[in-house]
């Protein structure tokens, strides 16, 4: 046999096998099919109910001093030693000397005014009971009863305007007024406490000169605290002046009444919101300038709604609930409040089923099985089995 047709033979014979094998596996059974039934989801579920729910607003913020007062030089001077020391912390008492500012020159040069203020009266008092008998009795008085180590006394009334231009071209009233002047000047040197408190911070101590400006410290009030939180803008409207409200640490170990002072008209800039200031009251717990707490706000009343939480929530604005075939069907709520953790929202039918748990790779139309529904039923078969026993 020749090359070709062995060639030949090999085609042939590799086409027959094709064609059997071909037709034995036609002859065999195809596998069964096997059907999966998947159960239906179960969802959580409550009856839509619609009641007033209150409002309340939880912020964190920290203590200021409701009277924060900065001390600032008016007068130059060395600062010279009060009552208390001149130290951040030092507490003191209304009324107490808290610092003067050297004050011996101001005091010689106010003297001197004051002995040719005396000068000026003594020249012109001849005058006076020449031309003025009426009115040189109490100018007479007048001159009789200054002491050039008290304040001046005040000028006596003129009675005619006569009276009043000898006096003025004698410059009895400039001299007057620059003598007061003098002495309102004078007691700028001496600091009083002006409430019971403390010093927050000191700038300048005992020895160090200051000019007019200068900013010596700040004083803070005791007993007289507030805290400032930030409210969101969407939730100033339900927070008003007056409103009570619970101050506590963190941890809530310790709290305080609050009142609800001040509600700023402008956005914070650092932190874009609304600065709300409560007056926390005091009680047996110490509250100090600089501390971190927590407020609660109790806000205004919402009526006709209902409040779940947060997760049972989709794409800003939708739910789900479960419609009486077992159909899950996707609702749009009306939103009155989002909290931390839950929405006031109205919007549904009241006792529509609401599922109140978030579901994953949910869609409209799912067929489901309320869990309310599936508990309920066992619970009466038991009850049943019971009493048939």
């Amino acid at each position: 046999m020749t090359k070709r047709q062995t060639i030949i033979v090999a085609i042939g014979v590799f086409i027959i096998m094709l064609i059997a094998g071909g037709f034995f596996a036609g002859m065999k059974s195809k596998p069964a099919t096997i059907s999966v039934k998947i159960p239906p989801k179960f969802v959580k579920t409550i009856p839509v109910t619609y009641s007033e729910v209150d409002t309340r607003i939880t912020t964190f913020g920290r203590v200021e001093s409701s009277h924060p007062i900065d001390l600032i030089a008016e007068v130059s001077g060395r600062i010279l030693a009060g009552q208390v020391r001149l130290k951040a912390g030092q507490d003191f008492r209304k009324g107490t000397l808290l610092f003067r500012i050297e004050d011996s020159e101001a005091r010689l040069d106010l003297k001197s005014q004051k002995s040719n203020f005396l000068k000026d009266l003594a020249t012109i008092l001849p005058d006076l009971k020449i031309d003025f008998p009426d009115a040189y009795p109490k100018w007479n008085t007048y001159f009789e009863n200054i002491d050039i180590d008290r304040n001046l006394p005040e000028l006596p009334n003129y009675k005619t305007d006569k009276e009043k231009t000898f006096l003025a071209t004698k410059s009895i009233f400039s001299n007057y007024f620059s003598i007061k002047r003098a002495e309102t000047s004078l007691r700028k040197h001496l600091v009083y406490a002006p409430f019971n408190g403390s010093f927050s911070n000191v700038l300048f101590e005992a020895g160090a000169y200051v000019n007019p400006g200068n900013k010596i410290g700040r004083i803070i009030r005791s007993g007289k605290l507030e805290l400032k939180v930030p409210v969101e803008t969407s939730d100033i409207k339900w927070i008003r002046k007056g409103s009570k409200a619970v101050v506590s640490t963190e941890d809530g170990f310790m709290t305080w009444e609050g009142k609800v002072r001040r509600i700023s008209e402008v956005v914070n800039q650092t932190t874009q919101a609304i600065d709300v200031t409560i007056e926390i009251l005091p009680n047996e717990n110490r509250v100090y300038d600089g501390l971190y707490l927590k407020a609660v706000i109790p806000g205004e009343t919402i009526p006709n709604v209902m409040e779940i939480d947060r997760s049972a929530v989709y794409n800003g604005s939708q739910v789900y609930t479960v419609e009486s075939d077992s159909i899950l069907e996707v609702q749009n709520i009306t939103i009155f409040r989002l909290n931390s953790k839950t929405v006031i929202f109205n919007g549904l039918d009241e006792n529509s089923e609401l599922v109140i748990e978030p579901l994953i790779n949910a869609y409209n139309n799912m067929i489901v099985t309320n869990k309310r529904d599936t508990l309920e039923g066992k619970t009466k078969s038991t009850a049943k089995a019971a009493t048939t026993n």
